[in-house]
């Protein structure tokens, strides 16, 4: 065996942990999440915090103001701060109140440069000049916005008929409908958007607050100009913006106190209470902290392996990180189902989370048995892509969205729905095990035979929870779909998505029982399941068709496109004779005994 091979990944260490690891591990997450935390904290002289704090019914649910604020800007500009007149980055809730103050004072909200516009056509259609960061005012192409209205008319009609947009006219179309959220944000023409609830009676009983439509402020301002009695939370709610758009923070706080209370008193304070919950959720974003954490995990590993220095225990603080990473993702999933009240996956956007969260503590229970860094790197990197995915996901509304009638159950979205779930996160991985057993000994000389046996091992006990768990989450949304549209099944192509799940992982085992494949057939088999995963979970939305049509996205069907891609290049790769894997190479020529001439055996006797 060469030196190489001994001091690989392939070397198991010892099993005891020493304490020190775990309290190094966290330090160094301690101090990434709280300088990401740090970092988003953006001063002020107008109480901020306690304005983003206020109710707002938006969307079918009650939140703070905070999170409208932010779910608008990224929409609009895909990010979550602006940049201001004079360069600064600011916070969301900041730019929504000058855009609610606009018409108060108008060289405040049109001047802000937040609209992206990334298509070269478009841009000079505008009369603008492509820029660093693509975002641009409102101001700067308002004597544009009769030529935008046209070609968005067009483009809309198109989409109506089902043809496929162009990158121009999807630009256009897109522009509009920013342009759209932002005149109803400052004219508080939003759909669905109440500010002020509903007065309490004394000596009658009321509905829960959370059921009652709340007054929207144009109304409430209609009700008092014809004479009807002025709503106490009108006249608060307008010192609030006056005195922000006058520029007096002093007066403005004392507003947004006063406000604070009057709201409290209607809505109760446990509501107020999760308000604030959900703002600092918002304000730590501990998912994007646990983002970070996942690639710290994944260059400790990295590391581990090219410096296989005992004393240094890079493995061990790769586990422990993991473990931290991995518990603040476990947080992040629970406060969501706080705040939410519902099971952990209801939409797109908290499947990839929970993806996410299930691959984690996967890696982290198969690298707990067998410490060569395979596991902690299978939960950096699918915790990492599925909240990278999650980030992407989130540009597209509230994640915490009211959900459609026929998902209204938490039973169903308890057990179908995450037992699926849970399903696509072993089939995940399952598939990047196989692919670290193909760039592992195909790229590298330190994948022994038993190493290798070790880790496809692995792959095939993955891939037989991915088949139960598959099994049971089709069979329990068949029976949901008898319940709720009449049939057990009808090939609706999430549900022949599911199906394809099932059959290939039970396709993997047979091959393995029946000794078709071997190690390498069941890692490359593995990476294909990766594929049909990958369609089940996001490719059948991209059709547009059939009951479980949602979702759709140009750039997703791009990024499913060259995820085949990739995955389609690593089965070839896979495919390769063994002859030309470098760790069959080291290992036979590790293995080849020296031979020594009949001179050198005679010199040796004298």
């Amino acid at each position: 065996m060469s030196r190489v091979k001994e001091n690989g990944p392939a070397t198991v260490p010892s099993p005891s942990q020493p304490w020190w690891t775990w309290v190094a591990a966290a330090v160094l997450s301690s101090v990434v999440v709280l300088l990401l935390v740090a970092s988003s904290y953006r001063g002020s002289d107008y109480n901020l915090d306690a304005f983003g704090a206020l109710p707002i019914q938006n969307g079918g649910r009650i939140k703070p103001l905070d999170s409208m604020a932010r779910t608008s800007l990224m929409i609009i500009t895909t990010r979550t701060v602006y940049t201001d007149e004079r360069g600064r980055s600011r916070p969301a809730i900041e730019w929504l109140l000058k855009v609610m103050t606009s018409r108060l004072n108008r060289d405040k909200a049109p001047a802000l440069k937040v609209f992206r516009i990334e298509n070269d056509q478009l841009l000079a259609n505008l009369g603008l000049q492509r820029r660093s960061g693509l975002r641009y005012a409102v101001e700067e192409f308002q004597d544009k916005l009769g030529v935008l209205e046209e070609d968005a008319k067009r483009a809309a009609e198109l989409k109506r008929q089902g043809k496929r947009l162009d990158p121009y006219q999807a630009g256009a179309l897109e522009l509009a409908n920013h342009l759209q959220l932002y005149i109803q944000l400052a004219t508080y023409t939003l759909p669905e958007t109440g500010i002020f609830p509903p007065q309490k009676v004394e000596g009658t009983e009321s509905q829960p607050v959370e059921k009652q439509v709340w007054t929207p402020f144009l109304s409430a301002l209609a009700n008092s100009r014809e004479g009807q009695p002025i709503d106490p939370a009108l006249e608060s709610f307008s010192r609030v913006l006056g005195s922000y758009a006058q520029g007096k923070p002093a007066e403005f706080n004392q507003a947004v106190a006063d406000y604070g209370k009057l709201m409290e008193d209607r809505v109760g304070a446990g509501l107020m209470g999760k308000l604030r919950v959900e703002q600092a959720y918002n304000f730590s974003n501990p998912l994007y902290s646990t983002l970070v954490l996942y690639v710290v995990v994944l260059l400790l590993v990295l590391l581990g392996w090219l410096l296989p220095a005992p004393w240094l225990r890079l493995r061990d603080i790769a586990f422990s990180t993991a473990v931290i990473a991995a518990s603040l993702h476990t947080f992040s999933l629970l406060a969501r189902m706080y705040l939410h009240g519902r099971p952990p996956v209801t939409n797109l956007y908290s499947s990839a989370v929970f993806i996410g969260w299930g691959c984690a503590w996967l890696g982290i229970f198969l690298e707990a048995f067998d410490k060569r860094g395979a596991g902690n790197a299978v939960a950096a990197v699918c915790g990492f892509l599925s909240l990278l995915i999650a980030q992407f996901l989130s540009e597209k509304g509230d994640t915490l969205e009211m959900l459609q009638a026929v998902l209204d159950t938490n039973f169903w979205l308890a057990t179908h729905v995450t037992c699926v779930t849970l399903g696509y996160t072993a089939s995940f991985v399952a598939g990047f095990l196989g692919i670290g057993y193909v760039l592992w000994g195909l790229c590298t000389p330190w994948m022994s035979k038993a190493a290798g046996k070790a880790l496809a091992q692995k792959v095939y006990g993955v891939a037989c929870f991915a088949t139960l768990l598959s099994f049971v989450g089709t069979v329990l949304g068949g029976i949901w779909a008898d319940q709720s549209w009449g049939r057990f099944w009808g090939w609706d192509p999430k549900e022949n998505g599911a199906l394809l799940i099932v059959i290939w992982n039970a396709l993997i085992l047979h091959a393995r029982w029946g000794k078709m494949v071997g190690d390498r057939g069941v890692a490359v088999l593995a990476i294909l399941g990766n594929m049909i995963t990958a369609w089940s979970w996001f490719g059948t939305n991209q059709l547009s068709v059939g009951l479980h049509a949602y979702g759709f996205d140009q750039t997703l069907a791009s990024a499913l496109r060259w995820t085949w891609i990739g995955h389609l290049a690593l089965v070839g790769l896979g495919l390769l004779p063994t002859e030309w894997w470098w760790s069959n190479r080291a290992e036979t020529l590790g293995n080849r005994e020296p031979q020594i001439s009949k001179g050198s055996v005679k010199l040796a006797k004298h």
